[in-house]
C-alpha cells in the first residue's frame, strides 16, 4: 500500500508532489522523518522522482547563469526570494489545490532561472588553506576564534560567509574547537559525510572515502549518502561515527575520545589494535613507511604507546611488543612481516 504523505492542511490525503519536495529540500528545514518519507515517496512513486530530478538539474544550470541573462530572462529584476517559515503555509487557504500545484510549480521555475539557490555562488568573507605534512602537527587560530588542532598529512580549505562557516577536508585529521555562534553554522565536509556545529569541540578525520567523527563534548549532526537518500546522526560528546565512501550512516557509538586523540597532546596509543592499524596510523608520521608483507602480520594484535617527537621508536620497539620482523626493501619502505 503506497504512502500518501501530506503537503496540505486541508487535504491531508493528496500525496506530497515532485514541487512540493521540491520546496521542502531547498528550505534547509526537512527534519529526520521528512529525509525518510522522501526517501520512500522516491521508491514508491518513481515517475515523480524523476520529475523532482529534473527540477534538481534545471536549478543547478539556473546557478551557472549571469545576472543579466536571468534578468532577460523574466523580463525584469529577479524577485526577492520568499520567506521559509518552518510551520504552516505560505499560500492563501481559499485557492483551489490544481491552482497553488500549478503556482508551485511555476515559482520553483522561476526560482530556477532566477539562481534562487544562490549560496554555491557567494563570495566568501574569508578563505584560506590550511595543513601539514607528514609527521608535522599545526595548530591554526580562525578569525572567529575557532582553534584548529591539525594532525599529520592533513590538507583542508576554511572559507567564511556571512551565513556559515564552512571547511572542505580533502584528507587527514582536525580536531575542531568551534567558537559558538548560532547565527553562522559551522560545517566540515569530508567525502560523503558533513558535520554541522555551532559550538563544540569534535574531531574529523578523513582516510581516503572513510570520514571517522569523534565528539569531545558539545553535540554534533552529522550527515551522509546521496541527496535522494540522506541519513542523519547526531553525536554527543563521548561518541563517535563512520560514514563510509557509500555515505550511509550508522548509529552512533560510544568511543575512546582519549586514546584516539592522544596525538594532540604527542603520543599515539594503541589498545589491542591489529597490527594493520597500528602500521597504517604510524606511517602518518614516519619519514621511511612501514608495509605488511603477510596478512598474517597485519591480524596480530599490538598494545603500545609511543611518542610522536620520535616516531622512529616504533622501529626498535615494533618487533618486541609483536612477533614480528623488520627488513628494508629495494623500494625504501620497511617490510613487516611474521615471525
Amino acid at each position: 500500500m503506497t504512502e500518501s504523505f501530506s503537503r496540505d492542511a486541508d487535504d491531508p490525503r493528496q500525496p506530497a508532489t515532485a514541487a512540493w519536495w521540491f520546496a521542502r529540500w531547498h528550505s534547509g528545514d526537512m527534519t529526520r522523518r521528512e529525509r525518510r518519507q522522501f526517501a520512500r515517496w522516491r521508491r514508491e512513486q518513481p515517475d515523480a522522482a524523476r520529475e523532482f530530478d529534473r527540477m534538481q538539474q534545471l536549478g543547478q544550470a539556473a546557478e551557472q547563469l549571469p545576472q543579466a541573462r536571468i534578468q532577460a530572462l523574466l523580463g525584469g529584476a529577479v524577485p526577492a526570494r520568499p520567506p521559509v517559515r518552518r510551520a504552516g503555509r505560505w499560500w492563501p487557504a481559499a485557492w483551489s489545490l490544481p491552482l497553488r500545484a500549478g503556482l508551485a510549480c511555476a515559482v520553483l521555475a522561476l526560482a530556477a532561472l532566477a539562481g534562487w539557490w544562490s549560496l554555491p555562488g557567494e563570495t566568501p568573507s574569508f578563505t584560506t588553506v590550511v595543513g601539514a605534512d607528514r609527521g608535522e602537527r599545526k595548530q591554526v587560530t580562525l578569525p572567529d576564534g575557532t582553534v584548529l588542532e591539525i594532525n599529520g598529512n592533513t590538507l583542508a580549505e576554511v572559507k567564511f560567509y556571512a551565513g556559515r562557516r564552512e571547511v572542505e577536508l580533502q584528507g587527514g585529521e582536525i580536531l575542531f574547537s568551534v567558537s559558538a555562534d548560532a547565527a553562522r553554522p559551522f560545517l566540515v565536509r569530508a567525502g560523503s559525510g558533513e558535520v554541522r556545529v555551532t559550538g563544540t569541540v569534535f574531531d574529523v578525520r578523513r582516510d581516503e572515502d572513510v570520514v571517522t567523527v569523534l565528539v569531545r563534548s558539545g553535540t554534533v549532526e552529522v550527515t551522509g549518502g546521496h541527496w535522494w537518500n540522506l541519513g542523519l546522526a547526531v553525536l554527543r560528546g563521548g561518541h563517535g561515527i563512520r560514514v563510509p565512501g557509500s555515505g550511509a550512516i550508522g548509529v552512533p557509538a560510544p568511543a575512546d575520545v582519549d586514546t584516539a586523540l592522544a596525538w594532540q597532546a604527542g603520543r599515539v596509543v594503541f589498545k589491542n589494535a591489529p597490527l594493520s592499524e597500528v602500521i597504517h596510523e604510524m606511517n602518518r608520521y614516519l619519514a621511511t613507511p612501514l608495509r605488511l608483507a603477510d596478512p598474517q602480520a597485519g591480524r596480530l594484535r599490538v598494545s603500545a604507546s609511543f611518542s610522536l617527537d620520535r616516531p622512529e621508536a616504533l622501529l626498535d620497539a615494533l618487533p618486541a611488543v609483536a612477533p614480528v620482523k623488520l627488513a628494508p626493501a629495494a623500494d625504501g619502505a620497511i617490510d613487516v612481516s611474521a615471525r
